[in-house]
């Protein structure tokens, strides 16, 4: 029986599954299995709790060791929704994959962090947003996170991003460049700059 892990674009929150064949429209159906909960399609959990905008991904086969990007994407899921204090949220999402076997190999990331403000037409919600994009990987997004009123809120949501990634996941950034809007550099405290090996300001 193939067995998986999986994880939804919602909060993160990890499944461990099992293959129960395609259905008749030709889509994969997996069976949660995790301990403790009750065993029933994801399709059943998206239907009984509303998750119309929930897709799964694969984070590994079970037994194989997952890429660290693909934890860091997870941890930006995780990071786009917590359910109450965020550093714990993240930390409880690696606890969860070590309680059901799940290795990755801890390859240093090189990625990119953008910060912007919306303007009138914006659809996202809140005044600001931060992306996360993996430089090694075609720019491949790590995170997404929007609904920050204030740029500290949204610099501290990063750091402590990368804290529990390189603190509780042991995966460390080579390279952790910003990019940001001219105007909004200048309102940003030099202790959240240090962060960042490089700022490259944007033109507004």
């Amino acid at each position: 029986m193939t067995k998986a892990i999986l994880y939804d674009s919602l909060y993160g929150m990890v499944y461990r599954c099992m293959f129960a064949g395609i259905d008749e429209y030709g889509h994969a159906q997996w069976v949660n299995i995790t301990p403790g909960e009750e065993p029933k399609t994801l399709d059943d959990y998206v239907a009984e709790d509303g998750l119309r905008e929930a897709r799964f991904f694969l984070l590994a086969m079970e037994g194989e060791t997952a890429q660290t990007a693909e934890v860091a994407r997870m941890l930006g899921f995780v990071a786009g929704c917590p359910l109450g204090n965020l550093g714990a949220d993240l930390a409880a999402a690696l606890k969860q994959l070590r309680e059901m076997g799940v290795k990755w190999d801890h390859t240093p990331l090189n990625v990119s962090v953008r910060v912007f403000e919306h303007d009138a037409k914006c659809q996202r919600s809140g005044k600001y947003s931060f992306t996360i994009e993996d430089d090694d990987d075609s720019g491949r997004f790590l995170a997404d996170v929007d609904g920050f009123d204030a740029l500290d809120e949204l610099f501290y949501t990063i750091r402590t991003y990368f804290l529990q990634l390189d603190m509780s996941a042991g995966i460390s950034c080579l390279t952790k460049d910003l990019r940001i809007d001219e105007k909004l550099r200048k309102e940003v405290k030099k202790s959240y700059l240090g962060m960042f090996g490089h700022v490259e300001e944007l033109k507004n």
